[in-house]
């Protein structure tokens, strides 16, 4: 493969250049033997400066470089340059124009401003006729379509086609939203499906391209799973190379690509069809909480040839369209509180029942399978078991076992909540997630005692350490794409808390005279129940999940013996290790 850099191609241009202008110049004085005659021996020399300065405009073509010099013989030498001639430099100064339709245009210019001048003397002939010009340019086509063969440095490089006129006059488009789109909105203490109101948007008109891309976006559903936002187009053209091939448009989708043609593109409805929802995880259900659902980018685009007899072409149209699912989703979830847990069970007696519970999933009205998010809830009861289980055991290993009791009273996420989500048109170029929702749920309600005895050397006494805390988690969520009000976004939706243990120290009677009772001076504990709860991302990234963490800070407490014979003694003893207790996610 042979390459040359700018210099070398320069180099060959000008070599071109000189080689088309003998050939150039003897096709031209064929054609205008009035201006080479006047000329005489400065006739080279005047269709080489003509080369050049077409070159200069961006022309490279043997036959357009010989149409631009015959307009040189017309109209004189640099003509482009002097008065009155600002059409001809309108036109070669324009870059959204290629160098054929330049010199195209230039001779449809050349040929109006022939028809239109006016004899010098009543009863004389033009100079030259628009018939002249005419006979004269396809003499000149004629023979300069043999020259450009034979001249041609590169073998397999073809002669453009001639320019016929086909371009699109103008394009009416707008976007005719989903019918009858509903969401779900709260009211009197539970959920509505209400209609969307649509977008008050003026449809566009283009008499040309706009100089910024065409982003459109718009809710929609898949196919066959109802009704479609469609996108309206009328198309005029200004003029058409073939009917049956121009104008053309193309609509490009997950779907496929469709074609229309000639007339078929004067008025379209074309369908815009959301991608079809991923079958659910079967390990994490259905997509999570306001998961952002992929858009189908739909191109539409509006072709012809682009060449026109006047003016700047229209410019290829090109419309880029985002489709979002237009589902909108409903989830409600009622969880009660816990029956009171105690360790060791009394009599070997069988764990409580599970919890009262309800989870429910709906999308458009129509129920869905929640049956995942069902078993996740109700796995929490059992988790927190699990961890008040581990909690007793790190007990027993502190106090005398046998002395080692545990008593709960919890209510994690207990009570009510609804969530609705789904995409929303805010203008015509955008769609954001709009989420709402309704909580009214204890965060974590607790009231925890562990009790056992301790003995430190002859002094022994019962410890009973006591949590207790209410953490709530009520509110509304309000949220339109990243924007909410203070309190009512989903990064809202959690709560943390911090419930300290206190302890209480009560002596054992025994035949020794010391003593075990709290420390004064020194700390007597430190340690805690702490958690949190509310919305959290899913682990594959699909929208959110409900979740509820608790965990033990470490419990150190400081306890005073006091021996009446050897007087007091304090000692700090840690009696439970740091502990993750709950990890519960579902949803």
């Amino acid at each position: 493969m042979l390459r040359l850099n700018l210099e070398q191609a320069e180099l060959i241009d000008q070599l071109l250049l000189k080689r088309h202008a003998v050939g150039i110049a003897r096709v031209l004085k064929e054609a205008w033997p009035a201006v080479s005659e006047q000329l005489r021996d400065r006739w080279p020399a005047f269709v080489e400066a003509a080369l050049q300065q077409g070159h200069r405009h961006g022309l490279d073509e043997p036959v357009d470089l010989a149409r631009y010099a015959c307009l040189w013989c017309i109209w004189g030498a640099t003509f482009d340059e002097k008065p009155g001639f600002d059409w001809a430099r309108d036109i070669l100064a324009d870059g959204r124009r290629g160098a054929a339709l330049k010199v195209h245009q230039l001779v449809f210019r050349t040929r109006e401003e022939l028809q239109r001048q006016q004899p010098r003397a009543p009863g004389a002939l033009p100079v030259v006729s628009a018939t002249q010009f005419d006979a004269a340019l396809a003499r000149v086509d004629q023979q300069m379509a043999t020259h450009a063969a034979v001249q041609a440095v590169f073998l397999d490089v073809r002669p453009p086609p001639p320019v016929k006129a086909c371009d699109i006059g103008s394009i009416d488009l707008m976007v005719a939203e989903v019918e009858n789109l509903q969401e779900y909105r709260p009211a009197g203490g539970g959920w509505q499906r209400v209609p969307v109101a649509k977008l008050a948007l003026a449809p566009l008109q283009w008499s040309h391209v706009p100089d910024e891309p065409l982003r459109l976006a718009v809710p929609s559903h898949a196919l066959r799973a109802g009704p479609a936002a469609r996108l309206n187009l009328k198309v005029q053209p200004l003029a058409a190379c073939d009917p049956r091939v121009h104008p053309q448009v193309v609509h490009s989708a997950a779907q496929g690509r469709l074609t229309w043609k000639g007339r078929d593109t004067a008025r379209l409805s074309l369908a815009l069809y959301a991608p079809a929802a991923a079958p659910p995880d079967p390990k994490l259900g259905p997509a999570g909480i306001a998961a952002l659902s992929e858009a189908d980018t739909q191109m539409v685009r509006v072709d012809s040839c682009g060449l026109r007899d006047a003016g700047a072409p229209f410019g290829a149209a090109a419309i880029e369209l985002h489709v979002y699912p237009a589902v909108q989703w409903l989830t409600e979830v009622r969880h009660a509180g816990f029956a009171p847990m105690q360790w060791p069970a009394p009599g070997g007696a069988a764990p409580a029942a599970a919890s009262a519970l309800a989870c429910r999933l709906e999308a458009d009205g129509a129920a869905r399978d929640a049956t995942v998010w069902q078993r996740g809830w109700a796995g929490l009861q059992a988790q927190f078991r699990q961890g008040m289980e581990k909690l007793f055991n790190a007990w027993v290993r502190a106090v005398d076992g046998s002395s080692a009791r545990l008593e709960v009273e919890a209510a994690p996420l207990s009570g009510q909540a609804g969530l609705t989500w789904g995409w929303r048109r805010t203008d015509a170029s955008t769609v954001v997630m709009r989420t709402e929702g309704q909580l009214d749920l204890l965060a974590c309600s607790l009231d925890l005692r562990l009790a056992g005895d301790i003995a430190i050397g002859e002094a022994r006494a019962r410890l009973a350490l006591v949590a207790k805390g209410r953490s709530e988690l009520r509110m509304a969520v309000a949220q339109l794409g990243e924007e909410a009000a203070d309190g009512q976004g989903l990064d809202a939706v959690k709560r943390e808390w911090r419930y300290p243990f206190a302890l209480e120290v009560d002596t054992v009677a025994g035949g020794e005279l010391a003593t075990l009772h709290a420390g004064t001076v020194a700390p007597a504990m430190l340690g805690a129940i702490a958690g949190e709860c509310g919305l959290r991302p899913r682990p594959d990234g699909q929208g959110l999940q409900w979740y509820f963490a608790l965990r033990l800070e470490p419990v150190t407490v400081a306890l005073v013996n006091a021996d009446p014979l050897l007087g007091a003694s304090t000692h700090r003893r840690t009696l439970l290790p740091a502990l993750p207790l709950v990890d519960w996610s579902a949803g």
